[in-house]
């Protein structure tokens, strides 16, 4: 049974909620900001070909893929034990982004999706994240103890970013 949570960070004055969607969008950024102890990345489907011909196709960022379309990384981050590898599934929606991080922990396997969404506007506007955590009992209260302490972070410098462009 998965362990749920959810951060809610207001969207600053003046920030556009599209601004943030976009920013959401680009893998690039969006991988460099939620793992901040970031050794590697590298994209395992779709290809870098297909990627490339999107974007010929649409004169778009190659970093930022369409709608709906799952595109799947293998990222290496450090830990206070050395280093983790795990497949990270991004996927753009029209309000923001879904994640799922596959990996192994040392007490077996591990599973976290997040719902990132960008809300209203204006001074009601928010971006909001939805967790579930699919692992052991021990790990899954490890995983959201650091996701409810990390993240608003996270939130934090996207918005930053948003208010910078």
């Amino acid at each position: 049974m998965p362990v749920e949570t959810s951060i809610s960070t207001p969207l600053p004055a003046g920030v556009q909620p599209s601004v943030v969607v976009a920013l959401l969008h680009n893998h690039e950024t969006y991988i460099r900001t939620t793992c901040p102890q970031l050794i590697s990345y590298s994209r395992i489907s779709p290809t870098t070909t297909t990627l490339t011909t999107l974007a010929s196709n649409s004169n778009s960022n190659p970093n930022v893929a369409p709608v709906d379309e799952p595109h799947t990384f293998e990222v290496t981050d450090r830990r206070p034990t050395g280093q983790t590898t795990y497949r990270l599934t991004l996927t753009n929606r029209a309000e923001g982004i879904d994640s799922t991080a596959e990996g192994k922990v040392p007490t077996g396997s591990m599973t976290i999706r997040a719902k990132w969404r960008v809300r209203g506007g204006g001074d009601a506007g928010l971006l909001e994240e939805h967790v579930d955590i699919e692992s052991n009992m021990i790990t899954r209260k490890m995983i959201k103890s650091n996701i409810e302490r990390s993240h608003p972070a996270h939130h934090r410098s996207f918005l930053a970013e948003a208010a910078r462009g």
